[in-house]
């Protein structure tokens, strides 16, 4: 069995530096930013980020997200409560697909101290089509020597759903994270937790079929 995580929102809290991250970058820039649509276009790679924000992509503003991000004195990242305990679980195989880039991801999971649980992380910048795209999750299938029918996507947004939709394999959707469960229904996922436990009981009742 593989069940593949998305990490921001889902296994990892980010909501704090990933805000302070933002701001930061566009007061540097004098822009104005609007967090509430920075939070309601969190799962879409930066660069499609940065264009929700804007109105279009700019890399000056890449940069200096970039440059704000790797000189953080004090990160704001943990790992949600209950989630360490989940992935340190050996029952199945594990992998991370995020949309964020690979180095950023590998950086943040070394960080967190989790980094070896995870054989399989690929970022927005291992595909040619990301979320809400299923190639990323092909991809850890392919990797994992696994298949679809015994493959779960576990993830906190819409984007994630709909990859794995496209996919064909089950979807997991937290609550935890960067959307809300009434937000989430409206894209039927198979399944819904609303604890790290939910996911352990969902993964571990398929495995009898």
């Amino acid at each position: 069995m593989l069940v593949i995580f998305d990490l921001d929102g889902t296994l990892i809290d980010t909501r704090e530096e990933i805000e302070y991250t933002f701001r930061k970058a566009f007061e540097n820039l004098g822009l104005r930013l609007d967090e509430k649509r920075l939070v309601e276009n969190i799962g879409l790679a930066i660069e499609e980020l940065i264009e929700s924000l804007l109105g279009h992509y700019d890399p000056k503003v890449h940069e200096e997200i970039r440059k704000v991000y790797l000189g953080l004195q004090k990160r704001r990242i943990r790992v949600f409560p209950g989630m360490d305990e989940l992935v340190m679980n050996g029952g199945f195989k594990k992998a991370i697909y995020t949309s964020k880039k690979r180095w950023v991801a590998l950086r943040d999971l070394q960080y967190l101290g989790i980094l070896h649980l995870f054989p399989i992380v690929i970022g927005a910048d291992d595909v040619s089509r990301k979320k809400p795209h299923g190639e990323g999750i092909e991809k850890a299938i392919q990797l994992a020597g696994e298949n679809k029918e015994h493959t779960f996507v576990v993830g906190d947004t819409e984007m994630d759903i709909l990859a794995a939709k496209h996919v064909g394999v089950k979807s997991i959707a937290v609550t935890w994270g960067f959307r809300d469960e009434s937000f989430l229904i409206r894209f039927k996922p198979d399944y819904l937790a609303r604890t790290p436990q939910d996911i352990l009981k969902i993964i571990g009742r398929e495995s009898y079929f």
